[in-house]
């Protein structure tokens, strides 16, 4: 069966997955490592690492670095060091494109100011037809988002549509599908926000078929009448074959929001398959009958916490898929990692899983080792290429986040987090810098201790926000959706799920979007299984077995998942594809607490 990449998932690894991510050890300079991407790609370096760039930058690289510092000091809120970036700007641009990017970057600093006016004037002097594609996508993204902002203070409907028509003016920069698919769905999500009497005067008066489709969508989505909603779409279709809409009114029509393709649909116009953006380096052959080595704590204080269940993880994976593959265990706590690789490559082992404790990831990454490995953490130092790893860690949690809220097509989200905790923290920067790559902007909202969430949440700037995302404990979660405006959608992601389905608390959280793991969120015979052999696990229990036994059906599918950027492999952490640097993707389901499932 061939299978897609979920909505969420094409989210994270065409919008956000750089952002999480970072530069290895093979760039010759901090100079060569932020001119990696355009000055308009995503930021992957901190603020101070730019400003040693552009101070390092040869004269023909001033500019470009000068235009990532001065995005990253916006980004990080340092507005007056972002001013006098753009004023150095404006004073060293020689051409007229270079004066063009001085005002996208001031007119992302206006935006970032809630100076919305000013930003859509110094906008509209952008030559915009002599940009590049990179250029001209985020200066559509931050024109868009100026207009929305003004529709939402004057509700003068003229805005949303040139913000609309901003969005859909990058549909041509765009050629993964999964990234058409993310940018019709906003233009979509701004549309609804018209009434009908407007958009039926913006149809009247469209002046192409693309605009024409956008809106005649919209309105047959807005109809309250399900079957004469689904005849509408049918039409539709019929209608406007070619149009992006196509992406997705299929499955609209239908009434299905599914997101795998059946097994005879084609993909976008019958195109080939395209191979996953990876090095072809990092994807290895692993057959059954080949040896395995685990590696992970089996004694000592994380064997019971994270060794049990990842043993057992694989083991069923193993057993599930009647492999006849020889697998040995190494107890990390007990041999040393350079006795353990030597032991592996004695053993003419094909393949590594594990470890999973982050200085065991760098200890195994500092050894000669070259056998193709698949571990439960980020190693700090340079890896292998052919090295893949799951990220069951709070940045990736925030990034998911970031991403899913963003798909939703909104704007200004508010992140809650502990102040005290550092996990929630981490979550919470990983956030912020994941929407950001967007050209949105988050608004923290911190808290001390579970003692002071009313006082700390009590400034919170609920009415300049559309979205609230929050990074807590379940219990702390309860308590701060109570001060939470009702009219605020509300995104949770596995910090405030306890495991328990329709539990008490999931009761308390009713309404709120909860993203986890298919595995956490759904009853399955292998669960109970699970459960009635750790009767006391907790959540990360249950996530770390997931993630193991998924490792073992991820080496056996790479090859394949190397040949369709597509494809993804269903499994109980989430459907699993390729991403960048080795990062196993997996993108969670989303659930309506309070609700059967």
């Amino acid at each position: 069966m061939k299978t897609k990449k979920s909505f969420l998932n094409m989210c994270v690894c065409g919008l956000v997955t750089a952002a999480a991510l970072t530069l290895n050890g093979c760039a010759s300079s901090m100079t060569e490592k932020a001119l990696a991407s355009s000055a308009f790609g995503p930021l992957t370096l901190t603020t101070d690492q730019y400003a040693e760039a552009y101070m390092d930058a040869s004269d023909n690289q001033k500019f470009d670095t000068l235009i990532l510092l001065a995005r990253s000091n916006i980004q990080s809120g340092r507005y007056e060091a972002a001013l006098s970036d753009i004023s150095k700007l404006f004073n060293t641009a020689m051409t007229p494109n270079q004066r063009d990017q001085a005002s996208i970057v001031y007119g992302q600093y206006l935006y970032s100011t809630k100076s919305f006016e000013k930003a859509r004037d110094e906008l509209s002097k952008v030559n915009y037809r002599d940009l590049t594609i990179t250029q001209s996508t985020y200066f559509y993204t931050v024109y868009a988002n100026v207009n929305s902002e003004l529709y939402r203070t004057t509700k003068d409907a003229k805005y949303l549509l040139v913000a609309f028509r901003s969005k859909a003016s990058i549909l041509p920069n765009v050629k993964k599908k999964k990234d058409k698919v993310t940018v019709v769905n906003q233009c979509v999500s701004l549309l609804d926000e018209l009434s009908t009497a407007e958009l039926t005067q913006a149809l009247a008066t469209a002046q192409n078929d693309l605009d024409k489709g956008f809106y005649e969508y919209t309105l047959i989505k807005k109809s309250s009448d399900a079957e004469l909603q689904e005849q509408a779409l049918a039409g539709f279709n019929q209608k406007y074959l070619n149009h992006p809409l196509a992406l997705i009114s299929a499955s609209a029509a239908t009434s299905a929001a599914t997101e795998i393709l059946a097994d005879n649909e084609e993909d976008e116009v019958n195109s080939p398959a395209s191979a996953a953006e990876v090095d072809a380096k990092a994807v290895f052959s692993f057959k059954d009958g080949d040896t395995i080595a685990v590696l992970l704590p089996l004694s000592g204080r994380f064997a019971q916490l994270v060794g049990e269940p990842a043993k057992l993880g694989i083991l069923t994976a193993l057993k599930d898929r009647g492999s006849t593959s020889k697998v040995v265990f190494y107890d990390t706590s007990r041999t040393k990692m350079a006795d353990i690789v030597d032991g592996a490559k004695r053993n003419g082992t094909k393949l590594i899983l594990g470890p999973i404790l982050k200085p065991e990831v760098t200890a195994l990454n500092s050894t000669d080792n070259t056998i193709p490995s698949i571990v439960f953490n980020q190693s700090e130092g340079i890896k292998p290429v052919n090295q893949w790893y799951f990220d069951l860690g709070p940045n990736y949690e925030g990034a998911i986040a970031a991403s899913k809220i963003y798909a939703d097509g909104y704007k200004s989200p508010i992140v809650i987090g502990q102040n005290s905790d550092n996990a929630s923290q981490r979550a919470v920067a990983s956030f912020v810098k994941t929407f950001s790559q967007g050209g949105g902007k988050a608004i923290i909202c911190n808290y001390e201790d579970p003692n002071t969430i009313k006082s700390g949440l009590s400034g919170c700037a609920f009415n300049e926000a559309d979205a609230v995302y929050m990074n807590v404990s379940g219990t702390d979660a309860v308590t701060a959706k109570a001060i939470v405006p009702s009219a605020l959608p509300v995104y949770l992601t596995d910090k405030s799920y306890l495991g328990v389905n329709n539990s008490t608390l999931e009761i308390a959280l009713k309404g709120a979007l909860l993203g986890d793991m298919p595995w956490m969120l759904t009853d399955s015979p292998l669960k109970d299984s699970f459960m009635k052999s750790l009767p006391k696990a907790n959540p990360q229990v249950q996530r770390v077995f997931a993630a193991a036994y998924d490792s073992v059906n991820f080496a056996y599918s790479i090859e394949k998942l190397s040949l369709d950027s597509e494809d993804v492999l269903h499994g109980l952490s989430g459907d699993i594809s390729l991403g960048q640097d080795g990062l196993i993707e997996s993108s969670p389901i989303w659930v309506k607490l309070g609700s059967l499932r």
